[in-house]
């Protein structure tokens, strides 16, 4: 958990860059840094997966090979950072994307995820956390993303919806005079 505020505190710092190879790798070393994973080589924390991986345990789905890590990456960021004006379905299709390459040996969707926090505040868009209530219906969402954008992209709005919420809660506090 320290090491997810420490990789929220970094997204802050860096908020005005463009997404690069060199920022999602310190994302994943900050996110594993003194764990079990870090000791492992299997891993490559700060690295790029040396194993390969894939997504799920019941309709599996294949993610690049180790040796197209880079070049997928370098494919992604290169459109990514093309776009002119970049909206929630743009962060949302990189996000996607950037799961189906599955980078890292551990650690794809907490950065990634990240990534979204820290675009959309790059890009003046209401930023969102995926509650654990609502995991199943993300994780849906992915499954069908190929087929089915829609159902994905609504439950990112729903989330953004519970996130103004919460803000605006913390934003109108007030304490009361004791």
């Amino acid at each position: 958990m320290r090491n997810h505020f420490r990789l929220f505190d970094y997204c802050l710092d860096i908020i005005d860059e463009k997404l690069s190879k060199e920022i999602m790798l310190k994302m994943n070393m900050i996110l594993k840094r003194n764990t079990s994973y870090e000791e492992n080589p299997r891993y490559n924390v700060g690295g790029f997966k040396v194993v390969p991986n894939k997504i799920g345990l019941i309709n599996i789905i294949n993610t690049s090979a180790p040796e197209n890590v880079d070049n997928d990456l370098d494919n992604l960021l290169k459109e990514y950072n093309n776009l002119e004006k970049i909206t929630l379905e743009d962060i949302i299709n990189f996000y996607y994307r950037f799961e189906l390459i599955h980078p890292f040996g551990n650690g794809n969707g907490r950065v990634g995820r990240m990534i979204m926090f820290k675009e959309c505040l790059r890009n003046n868009i209401m930023p969102f956390i995926v509650l654990d209530s609502d995991r199943n219906h993300y994780m849906k969402g992915l499954k069908e993303y190929k087929k089915d954008k829609a159902f994905l992209i609504d439950t990112i709005k729903h989330e953004q919806d519970l996130y103004e919420e919460v803000a605006k809660d913390m934003l109108n506090f007030e304490l009361e005079d004791k």
